[in-house]
């Protein structure tokens, strides 16, 4: 919220006339076509059902997977919920040490007047990319809490992440659209 109103603020360069504000004000809207309202932990699970395994053995290297998604959900024409669900699994042996089930969400307001060229990358690149960091610290705090080591995930590119997505969804829409062709073309047979 202070970096959109120090940026609000910059931009109106002559504050005489109202004119010129407006359009600069537009010009912010446009440059920022969102706006992340709140920030909260929808959900949060931490399990540690094999804390002494590491007493055990020492030299037992812990396995850790982490699995990010990112959920949109449409509340009204302008306010979207992003949810970032992050799953990380710590084994040893096929032995689970902990797990950690987080659902982070932000209420996002998107300009209903913006494009799905705008409204896609907003909810699903930028927004992200704002949150994980909050998500990164949670995570971070869970595990040493739980008495390990604090995990630092990864930076993650959103960005990349979706336009591989994108790619996958018109290669499967190409798929399809291939198999209706090719029943399309078939006659039927009659015995």
């Amino acid at each position: 919220m202070a970096i959109q109103q120090k940026l609000n603020n910059e931009n109106v360069t002559d504050n005489s006339a109202p004119e010129n504000a407006s359009s600069d004000k537009s010009e912010t809207r446009n440059q920022f076509p969102f706006y992340i309202h709140d920030q909260y932990i929808k959900d949060l699970s931490f399990e540690n059902p094999n804390f002494l395994i590491k007493y055990s053995d020492k030299n037992a290297k812990p396995d850790v997977s982490v699995n990010v998604e990112s959920h949109v959900t449409k509340m009204n024409d302008e306010t979207y919920e992003v949810v970032l669900k992050v799953k990380v699994n710590s084994t040893v042996e096929k032995q689970t040490i902990f797990l950690i089930d987080l659902s982070y969400g932000a209420l996002v307001s998107v300009d209903k007047n913006q494009t799905a060229d705008v409204l896609e990358p907003a909810l699903l690149v930028h927004s992200p990319f704002l949150m994980f960091p909050f998500v990164r610290s949670i995570i971070a705090d869970i595990t040493r809490h739980g008495g390990y080591p604090p995990l630092l995930l990864d930076p993650i590119d959103f960005a990349t992440l979706y336009i591989q997505k994108k790619r996958e969804l018109a290669q499967q829409n190409e798929k399809v659209t291939a198999t209706t062709s090719e029943v399309a073309d078939k006659k039927p047979t009659v015995n």
